[in-house]
């Protein structure tokens, strides 16, 4: 059996496994193919939260892409400052919605559906600022079109699996996933593999003894053989401590006269309690 052979049932494991674990994922659009591109443009190095924020803002402020194209830099660049980098990031979207305007004559991207998937993505490729991940989360989220998107998350969990090399990079990584899943599984292995690193397969800390994957992740296995003790175990040794010699013992009824004066007739009151049993220190001789 092939190399590519196995890693096909690999994924093919992991997905189900995946699936269980979070539920089952269908595509569906989720909007026009220049929106999702300006909004994988703002998500370029910041947190999801804050692309989420600018491209809202930018929305509310503009309602067509003509209006933010013919807009003033700076206006622009105020909306999407809580994505970082406004002022590239302004110029760049500027300069990317003139160019498609210029070259198609509408700000309209959807022509790349009747595109083969390889010619849909060069051409992403060629506009200043768009990247692999950029480009084939637009196609994927989209359009449909099976290219598999790599982010750090998806990186971690494919070295990790096995499925790419432990040196890969997120284009070749991009590569060699797409290469063995099936075209119309990508989506759902995309999406429950973002999901599944952020929630377990997490940089520092993994929850490889939760993890649904364990039985076919060797870095989990490995982790969880050469695990630590959750707690420390230290034997206990009960000893007798007394609190109080006689019950009576600073209780007065005389004025203070009589606190010097124990009753023989009551009893000792003793309580246990556990100590912890440790080691003598060693002295250095």
């Amino acid at each position: 059996m092939s190399r590519d052979s196995t890693k096909r049932e690999k994924i093919a494991r992991i997905l189900k496994h995946l699936e269980r674990a979070h539920g089952k994922r269908t595509w569906v659009s989720s909007g026009p193919c220049l929106d999702e591109l300006v909004y994988a443009m703002l998500s370029q190095n910041t947190n999801m939260a804050n692309s989420d924020s600018g491209y809202r803002q930018l929305r509310r402020k503009f309602s067509t892409w003509t209006q933010v194209m013919n807009a003033d830099v700076r206006d622009v660049q105020r909306q999407i400052a809580v994505c970082g980098l406004a002022r590239m990031r302004a110029r760049r979207l500027q300069a990317l919605l003139r160019r498609i305007k210029e070259e198609r004559g509408a700000l309209d991207l959807q022509f790349l559906a009747t595109l083969p998937p390889p010619d849909a993505y060069d051409y992403l490729m060629q506009f200043h600022g768009i990247g692999p991940k950029t480009a084939a989360y637009t196609l994927l989220f989209s359009l449909g079109v099976p290219m598999f998107p790599v982010d750090n998350g998806i990186l971690r969990m494919a070295k990790r699996l096995r499925l790419v090399r432990a040196k890969a990079r997120d284009a070749e990584a991009s590569r060699t996933l797409e290469s063995i899943t099936p075209p119309k599984k990508v989506y759902a292995l995309h999406v429950l593999m973002f999901t599944h690193a952020k929630k377990m397969c997490r940089p520092r800390n993994p929850k490889c003894g939760e993890c649904a994957l364990l039985e076919v992740c060797s870095y989990g296995q490995r982790r969880m053989r050469h695990a630590p003790p959750s707690e420390l175990e230290i034997p206990l040794r009960k000893r007798p401590v007394i609190l109080s010699r006689w019950m009576s013992d600073g209780l007065s009824n005389n004025n203070g006269d009589d606190l010097a004066t124990p009753s023989s007739d009551l009893p000792r009151v003793g309580f246990r309690v556990q100590v912890p049993l440790r080691p003598n220190p060693v002295r250095a001789g």
